[in-house]
C-alpha cells in the first residue's frame, strides 16, 4: 500500500512538473509572440512613414515660392513702365539666396535656372506644347477688359484656328475665331446659333483686338451680360501672343489674368538621399484673384 501511495505521489509530482513546464513554455511562447508582433507593427509603421514622401511637400513649397518670386520680380521691374532687366535679375538672385538658406534647414540644397522670357502661346501653361483647350477663368459676372494681341506669323489656317469662348451651364454664349487665310487675318464672331460678324484684314505682324472696347464688332457684353460664365481657349497652340482679362466674379471679388511673357525655370533640390528637379512654366505678370 505504501508503495502504491509513493507511486501515486510520484505520478502526481510528475504531472505537476509537466504542467509547470507546459505553463512556462506557454508563457515563453506568449512573450516571443508579443515581441514578434511588436517588431512587425514597428516595421510596418516604419514602412508606412517612409512611404510618406516628405520631399514632395518641400518641392511643392519651392514651386509656389518660385512662382510668386517671378511674379513679384516682374512687378518690381515694371513699376516704371517698360521692364527693367537689371531689377528683374537682381530680385530673382536675392530670392535664390534666401530660398537656399530656408531649404538648408530641411537638409536640401536649392537652386534654379533663371530662364529667359519667351513670347507665350495661348495654351494653359503658355508653352507651344501646353494644353490646347482650357478655361482661363470661371464664375465670371462681368468682364471690363478683354484684350488680345496676336503674333500673325504664328497664326494657322481655318482648320487650326484660335477660338476663345464664353460659356455658361447651358452652353455657348459667345465666341471669337481667329485664323490666317492666305496672308489675311480672318475673325468670326458668333453666338450659340449664328455668326454675328466677320472681318478680315492684311497681316501686319501683330493684330490687336479690344474685345470689350469694340462693342459693334465683337458684341461681347450683349451676349454675356447677366450670366455666370467661363472664358475658355480652344486651340491655344495655334497662335502665340499676349492677353489681358479683368472684371468681377459672381462672388463680388475682382479678377485679373494677364500673360505677356512666359518663363520655364528648372528647380533643383538635393539632399543626402535624393535629387529632385522640376520645370515650371510661369506666366508673367500672372493671375490675381
Amino acid at each position: 500500500m505504501r508503495i502504491l501511495k509513493r507511486d501515486g505521489i510520484r505520478s502526481l509530482d510528475e504531472s505537476a512538473q509537466l504542467l509547470l513546464i507546459a505553463g512556462f513554455a506557454v508563457g515563453v511562447g506568449i512573450v516571443v509572440l508579443t515581441i514578434m508582433l511588436n517588431n512587425v507593427i514597428y516595421a510596418s509603421n516604419i514602412a508606412s512613414e517612409s512611404s510618406i514622401d516628405t520631399s514632395r511637400y518641400d518641392i511643392a513649397n519651392a514651386i509656389q515660392m518660385t512662382t510668386e518670386a517671378y511674379e513679384d520680380a516682374y512687378k518690381a521691374a515694371t513699376e516704371s513702365g517698360s521692364i527693367n532687366n537689371t531689377t528683374f535679375e537682381n530680385q530673382l538672385q536675392s530670392y535664390e539666396i534666401m530660398a537656399s538658406k530656408n531649404f538648408a534647414i530641411s537638409g536640401f540644397t536649392f537652386n534654379f535656372d533663371n530662364n529667359t522670357r519667351y513670347e507665350p502661346y495661348f495654351t494653359q501653361n503658355g508653352l507651344a506644347s501646353g494644353r490646347d483647350n482650357w478655361t482661363i477663368i470661371s464664375n465670371v459676372n462681368t468682364t471690363d477688359m478683354f484684350l488680345l494681341e496676336i503674333n500673325d506669323n504664328t497664326l494657322e489656317n481655318s482648320s487650326n484656328s484660335l477660338l476663345i469662348t464664353a460659356t455658361n451651364n447651358t452652353g455657348l454664349l459667345w465666341s471669337v475665331e481667329i485664323y490666317n487665310s492666305s496672308g489675311t487675318i480672318q475673325i468670326n464672331v458668333s453666338n450659340a446659333t449664328a455668326i454675328l460678324n466677320t472681318d478680315s484684314f492684311p497681316a501686319s505682324g501683330i493684330s490687336s483686338f479690344n474685345i470689350t472696347g469694340d462693342v459693334s464688332t465683337f458684341q461681347f457684353q450683349s451676349y454675356t451680360e447677366g450670366n455666370n460664365y467661363s472664358i475658355n481657349v480652344i486651340g491655344g497652340s495655334n497662335s502665340a501672343g499676349w492677353c489681358t482679362f479683368s472684371g468681377n466674379l459672381t462672388n463680388g471679388e475682382d479678377y485679373r489674368f494677364a500673360r505677356l511673357w512666359v518663363v520655364n525655370p528648372t528647380i533643383t533640390m538635393h539632399s543626402y538621399e535624393m535629387e529632385i528637379a522640376r520645370t515650371l512654366p510661369i506666366s508673367l505678370p500672372g493671375r490675381v484673384i
